[in-house]
C-alpha cells in the first residue's frame, strides 16, 4: 500500500517503518515531527495526549506535573481543563474528587464506603443505579494496558460491564467486539482469528462457504477447527455439540 506523504515523511528524517506508524494513527508528517520534538515518538501515545487536549506544546508540563497520558484522559472526562488537573492533582485529589468539589459538595475521600470502586457502588451499578462516572472510572481501572482509544469505544458505547472487560482485555474495540459475539465467539477465540489478520466478516464468509451452518460456527471454531476441518468432521459424523465439548475443554475465553 502506498502511504501518503512518504517524501515529507522521509524529508523530516522519520524511519519508514515509525512514519507507516504515524501515517497509520491519521498523523501528518508535521503532526509527527512536533510530537517527536516534544519527546513523544510513540504514535499512539501521542494520540492518547492529544484526545486529552494536550499538545506537543503543552505535554512537557503534564508530564514535569507527573500526569500520564490515561491520567489526562481521565481529568478530560471529568471536564476539567490541563491547568486544573495539573492543581488539583498537586492538591492530592482524584477526577473524582475534584468533581465533587467543583459542584459544590464535599470530596468523597478514599475510604468512604460510596467512593468509586468499592462494593457499596459496584452493588448500585448492579441495581442499575449509581454514578455513570463512577462505573466509567471503575472501568478504566479494570481495562489496564488497553489501547485508550479502545477504551473510549466502550465509554462511548456505555458498556462497562463484566462482559465488556473480558472483550477489552484483549484490547479489541467495542463496535468490534460485538460484531464477534454476533457470530458467537468469545474474547480468547476472536483474538486468534484478530491475530491472523481476519475480520468478523471474513471469518462468517469463510464458515459459510465451507457449508457449515451459522448455528454451528461458534461451537466449530471454538473448538479450534478451521472451516474445512469442521466439514470433514461433519461429514464423518461428528456433531456440533461434541464440538462444543472440545471447545469448553478448550476454555479460551
Amino acid at each position: 500500500m502506498t502511504m501518503p506523504f512518504s517524501e515529507e515523511f522521509d524529508a523530516a528524517g522519520i524511519p519508514p517503518e515509525e512514519a507507516r506508524r504515524w501515517w497509520q494513527w491519521r498523523m501528518t508528517p508535521e503532526e509527527a515531527c512536533a510530537w517527536r520534538r516534544a519527546g513523544v515518538r510513540d504514535p499512539a501515545l501521542a494520540v492518547q495526549w492529544a484526545t486529552a487536549r494536550v499538545t506537543p506544546e503543552t505535554v512537557g508540563s503534564c508530564r514535569a506535573a507527573g500526569l500520564t497520558a490515561v491520567e489526562a484522559l481521565l481529568w478530560h472526562e471529568y471536564e476539567f481543563g490541563l491547568d486544573e488537573a495539573i492543581v488539583h492533582r498537586r492538591q492530592g485529589r482524584t477526577p473524582d474528587q475534584a468533581f465533587h468539589l467543583k459542584h459544590g459538595r464535599e470530596p468523597r475521600p478514599a475510604g468512604d464506603p460510596t467512593a468509586p470502586g468499592d462494593a457499596f457502588t459496584s452493588l448500585m451499578a448492579f441495581a442499575g443505579g449509581g454514578d455513570p462516572r463512577d462505573r466509567a472510572q471503575r472501568f478504566i481501572a479494570r481495562a489496564g494496558n488497553a489501547d485508550v482509544l479502545v477504551i473510549y469505544t466502550y465509554l462511548n458505547e456505555e458498556w462497562v460491564d463484566e462482559e465488556a472487560g473480558r472483550w477489552i482485555a484483549y484490547n479489541i474495540d467495542a463496535a468490534t467486539a460485538r460484531m464477534w459475539q454476533e457470530l458467537g465467539l468469545r474474547p480468547g477465540e476472536a483474538r486468534r482469528y484478530i491475530q491472523r489478520g481476519l475480520s468478523p466478516m471474513a471469518v462468517a464468509r469463510a464458515w459459510w462457504q465451507a457449508g457449515i451452518p451459522f448455528e454451528e460456527t461458534a461451537s466449530w471454531a471454538g473448538a479450534g477447527l478451521t472451516p474445512e476441518e469442521a466439514a470433514d468432521q461433519r461429514a464423518r459424523g461428528v456433531t456440533a455439540e461434541q464440538a462444543e465439548t472440545l471447545r469448553t475443554l478448550r476454555d479460551d475465553t
